[in-house]
């Protein structure tokens, strides 16, 4: 049963509407390891311990009910420094996304990028996803640069600058930080849907708030808002990422050839759903019934590197075909994976749309596996995707209806 400390809030992709997962969150606004601090007159190391362990009953709480729903769970910069070793036990290796930790301004004592940055990326290579939350008030520009976070969270507040003339200086340039290293950015606290269009139209990637659900007593979205949401975003105008350009005289010539550059591919990526190397076939159906949007599973090893991919549609027709359970529902589910198809995160996007061109014609659109420079997965992207932002640059995704259902998926819910 869920720990009746905490409540879950949806959170939602404008590329398509869809829910991408949970914020936990203090049911009261007194239960906030801030302020439990500030009561107590505690010393830092009692802070990072308390917040550690908070983090850990969060992630239990979410993860009661046997989901693997994505969760994102706030922990402060003077844990991450002080106390990361408590947060290992979060990647229980159940096969569910890793945690993503939202790491926001320090409780008692600042934290310098000297000592940050590093310990931010040990618990990268431990196979946590991370997010800077509080940007342009907590972390500046030059700590966005050097972590390269997973995403940039925006404050109510600051948010809200993007949108009044004037202000928010400080917030745009985050912004400009984070579509040039290929961060997506998420914003917070949206209340009405003039706000939130005009959010996505600024290049805001994830949103959450009262407009999309709010806080829940369970880890789920409220069934209402996709399709509202969806509506809203489709008739949304986007304007491009640069503003208007004045109009420019016809061309008398042939047209110039297209800059094959682009922004780094790690901006289109998503999380991954993924499992070890050695779990069952079962195991793995499991996974991709939990989550039915997902276009296939990333083995990955105990270093957190990619090492096979299930396609969703070839897998669970090899496992509901004739004998297929009896074959692969007990086996290692890592004899039916192919190669995975990696991309540095790094990789513009238009080299990435050549190496999905390449190899097996047969896997034309298999999710490529974006890794970091050390070889650890950071998320998939579709190839789809690729497609779409090489047509229309500089682009949100257009939301899109659900995935729809194949034949093997109705075998697999039959199954």
């Amino acid at each position: 049963m869920p720990d009746q400390r905490f409540a879950y809030e949806p959170v939602h992709d404008l590329r398509s509407g869809r829910f991408a997962g949970v914020e936990v969150v203090p049911r009261h606004a007194h239960e906030a390891v801030a302020v439990q601090a500030r009561d107590r007159g505690w010393g830092l190391r009692q802070i990072a311990e308390l917040d550690a362990g908070t983090a850990l009953s969060a992630v239990v709480s979410a993860r009661s009910g046997g989901g693997v729903v994505p969760i994102q769970v706030d922990v402060a910069a003077d844990t991450v420094v002080y106390a990361r070793d408590r947060l290992r036990s979060l990647l229980d290796g159940s096969g569910a996304v890793a945690p993503l930790l939202e790491v926001g301004p320090p409780i008692a004592a600042a934290v310098s990028p000297e000592h940050l940055v590093p310990a931010l990326a040990e618990l990268r290579r431990w196979g946590f996803r991370i997010g800077l939350d509080g940007a342009a008030r907590g972390f500046g520009p030059e700590v966005l640069a050097a972590v390269r976070p997973d995403v940039v969270k925006l404050e109510p507040d600051l948010a809200d600058g993007l949108l009044d003339t004037g202000t928010g200086a400080a917030v745009r340039a985050v912004l400009e930080v984070a579509r040039s290293v290929g961060v997506p950015v998420a914003v917070t606290g949206v209340r009405d849907p003039g706000r939130l269009t005009g959010l996505y139209a600024c290049g805001a990637v994830f949103a959450q708030g009262p407009l999309l659900g709010g806080a829940r007593p369970l880890p789920e979205p409220d069934p209402a808002t996709m399709p509202e949401l969806v509506s809203l975003l489709r008739a949304t105008p986007v304007a491009p990422r640069g503003g208007p350009a004045p109009a420019a005289p016809a061309p008398t010539g042939p047209p110039a050839p297209r800059a094959p550059a682009g922004p780094p591919v790690r901006g289109l990526s998503t999380p991954a759903v993924t499992v070890g190397a050695d779990v069952t076939g079962e195991t793995a159906r499991e996974a991709l019934r939990e989550q039915p949007d997902s276009a296939g599973i990333v083995l990955l090893d105990g270093m957190h590197r990619p090492i096979g991919y299930l396609d969703r549609s070839r897998f669970l027709l090899a496992l509901t075909g004739k004998f297929g359970h009896a074959l692969w529902a007990d086996k290692p589910v890592r004899s039916l994976a192919d190669p995975p198809r990696t991309v540095d995160e790094r990789t513009p996007l238009s080299r990435a749309l050549e190496l999905s061109l390449s190899g097996d014609p047969a896997r034309g659109y298999d999710d490529l596996v974006v890794v970091a420079p050390d070889g650890t997965c950071r998320g998939v992207v579709a190839v789809a995707e690729l497609w779409r932002q090489a047509i229309l640059p500089g682009s949100p995704r257009r939301p899109a209806a659900d995935r729809p259902a194949t034949a093997a998926d109705s075998a697999a819910r039959a199954g």
